[in-house]
């Protein structure tokens, strides 16, 4: 296992997350991931007067691997003792992600409704999308993302949704985040100003992805 200090790119964290699960399942780099995600949470909500037990998270996810982290932290959190509900922002959810947070005891959301979650939640997991997306958000995130309230504390699954992990351009509409987890290495958007400034505290988690001899 290893991170590095060097951002990497979009292209070589691929390559290293290829070659690692040559051995390792992704499932074990997800579960590894989810873990650091829910334990930023847990901290942040063990810092409010809420805390853990009992408090309103909301998940917004994606389809993909991102969406899937941030699904299997909310498992996590609802395991704790968290009020956990998921809203599907690209259609479906991560099936292994939907299926663990329905065994926890959490829920999900049709956007349609989700304004009211978002809005009322005691915190938020940003798992949109992930690396390789353009900049910008597509509905529902488009309208669910400004409801989140300035004083609510969110979490970002790897890097912030919207910003381009290449770039550090923050042209785009995009998630301010508290905290954002991401994995094995810094990412330019969040070092790079003005898209660094999204990124709130960042932490860098090891999941277990093995670094090769790689050009940083």
């Amino acid at each position: 296992m290893a991170t590095v200090d060097e951002p990497m790119t979009v292209s070589q964290i691929r390559d290293a997350e290829d070659w690692t699960m040559l051995t390792v399942p992704e499932r074990d780099l997800m579960d590894r991931a989810a873990a650091a995600v829910a334990d930023q949470c847990s901290l942040l909500l063990a810092s409010r007067l809420t805390g853990v037990e009992g408090a309103e998270v909301a998940v917004l996810a994606g389809p993909g691997n991102n969406g899937g982290d941030a699904l299997l932290a909310g498992a996590l959190l609802a395991e704790r003792g968290a009020t956990v509900r998921a809203i599907p922002c690209g259609g479906r959810l991560h099936e292994r992600g939907a299926a663990r947070l329905s065994a926890a005891g959490g829920g999900r959301v049709d956007p349609a409704a989700g304004a009211v979650i978002v809005a009322g939640a005691d915190l938020v997991i940003d798992g949109i999308v992930g690396l390789g997306a353009r900049a910008g958000l597509r509905e529902p995130a488009a309208s669910l993302v400004p409801l989140i309230p300035r004083e609510t504390p969110v979490v970002a699954v790897d890097l912030p949704s919207g910003l381009e992990a290449d770039s550090g351009d923050d042209d785009a509409p995009h998630v301010r985040a508290t905290v954002t987890v991401t994995f094995t290495a810094l990412k330019r958007c969040l070092v790079e100003h003005p898209a660094a400034q999204s990124a709130g505290r960042v932490v860098v988690a090891d999941v277990g992805v093995e670094l090769p001899e790689l050009d940083l």
